[in-house]
């Protein structure tokens, strides 16, 4: 090894490939023609996300317009994207558990929703835009400068702003959802008023906030579900019909 590989250095290899990189790269010009790009959303920066997550947003973001171009929807047209994880790490360069990880969080976030298709069929994925995402909040309505607000209550702000048809639930009131959506949920999970319970004290200690509180509720509850025991159905050959 390098000594100054050794030493936490850079090697003399990289080195000489930035000088070569560096040699190909041009200024910005007014006829500069500017390549593709996978856009990069301004809320995913005040997310509590891992980087790796949130570039895999970006990227599943990019490659829902190739989705609604090819006319991939669901009945109720909503666009979904197939990308195996075994792609989603060659592109980004990570593990499959890295990758899965990073799914479960956009999941956890309510960015990103899964439905499975079937043994050895890759998951249907259904990018989702926050609130926040849809409508900037003009400065002037903050009553507390931007400067001297947190991450989480400028989200948190925003996201109250797009709930004001919501109501609240759970003891801190920060439990936001619809009639129809504490509806079903009601229909759903058996013990919901709980997990609300749970997810507002959770997000009153943490800080952490989610985008959509039904979706969030329902992983939760999948979770919290007990696996159940599958029938074996086999049969001997003198047992069959």
């Amino acid at each position: 090894m390098n000594p100054s590989e050794a030493a936490g250095g850079r090697s003399d290899r990289n080195k000489r490939m930035d000088v070569k990189n560096r040699d190909q790269m041009e200024y910005l010009t007014e006829r500069t023609l500017i390549r593709d790009f996978i856009p990069y959303p301004r809320f995913l920066l005040n997310m509590n996300l891992t980087q790796t997550a949130r570039i895999l947003y970006a990227l599943l973001l990019d490659r829902s317009k190739i989705s609604r171009n090819n006319g991939w929807k669901n009945e109720k047209g909503y666009v979904y994207v197939i990308y195996p994880i075994i792609d989603l790490a060659q592109v980004l360069d990570k593990s499959h558990m890295t990758i899965k990880k990073a799914l479960n969080e956009l999941e956890d976030a309510g960015l990103l929703e899964r439905q499975k298709q079937g043994f050895s069929k890759p998951n249907l994925l259904y990018v989702r835009i926050p609130a926040e995402g849809k409508k900037s909040v003009p400065v002037r309505e903050r009553k507390v400068s931007p400067n001297k607000m947190s991450n989480n209550q400028m989200i948190y702000s925003q996201i109250n702003k797009e709930r004001e048809a919501h109501s609240a639930y759970g003891k801190y009131n920060n439990v936001f959802l619809s009639e129809t959506e504490y509806g079903e949920l009601k229909q759903e999970i058996r013990e919901i008023d709980r997990l609300i319970e749970e997810l507002s004290s959770y997000m009153r200690s943490s800080g952490k906030q989610y985008a959509d509180h039904a979706v969030t509720l329902r992983r939760w509850a999948e979770r919290a579900a007990p696996v159940k025991n599958i029938l074996d159905y086999t049969c001997s050959e003198e047992d069959s019909l």
